[in-house]
C-alpha cells in the first residue's frame, strides 16, 4: 500500500511540474534586438597643417522611427554613445544636438530657429533583428 501511495505522489508531482513548465513556455516574451551606436561630429575648421579634425562625440538626442510603431527618443550624453533594445523591424535614425544647431543659426544670421532643433545628421536606416546587435555611427557633418 505504501509503495502505491509513493508512486501516486511521485506521478502527481511530475504531472504538476509538467503543467507548470508548459504554462511558462506558453508565455510570450517579446523578441527584441539590440542597437548600439555613437553620435559624432565630422568636419569643422581645418587644424594645423590643413588636417581635417577627428570625429568628436556629440550629446543630444537620437530618434528612431519605424512604420506602425511608437517613435523612440534616446538622450545621448557627452560620450556620444547610445544603446536601445527594440522590437525587430526597419528603423530610420536621426540625431539632433543643440550645439550644432545654435552655431548654424548664428552663422546664418537667422537666430530665429534656436528653439526648433532640426536633425543635423542624415537619416540612416537600420534593421533590428531579434537576438542580434546592430551598431551604427550617426554623424552630423559640419562644413
Amino acid at each position: 500500500m505504501n509503495h502505491l501511495r509513493a508512486c501516486t505522489c511521485v506521478l502527481a508531482i511530475l504531472a504538476l511540474a509538467g503543467c507548470t513548465a508548459a504554462s511558462q513556455g506558453s508565455q510570450q516574451v517579446p523578441a527584441t534586438g539590440h542597437l548600439t551606436g555613437v553620435f559624432v561630429m565630422e568636419g569643422g575648421p581645418l587644424g594645423p597643417g590643413g588636417q581635417q579634425p577627428a570625429d568628436r562625440p556629440l550629446s543630444g538626442t537620437v530618434t528612431l522611427t519605424a512604420a506602425g510603431r511608437r517613435q523612440v527618443t534616446i538622450q545621448v550624453g557627452a560620450s556620444g554613445r547610445f544603446s536601445a533594445w527594440l522590437p525587430p523591424g526597419r528603423y530610420e535614425v536621426s540625431g539632433r544636438t543643440p550645439s550644432i544647431e545654435e552655431a548654424t543659426s548664428v552663422q546664418a544670421g537667422t537666430g530665429g530657429n534656436q528653439g526648433q532643433e532640426q536633425p543635423c545628421s542624415r537619416p540612416l536606416t537600420v534593421t533590428i533583428t531579434a537576438g542580434h546587435t546592430a551598431h551604427i555611427t550617426l554623424a552630423c557633418i559640419v562644413p
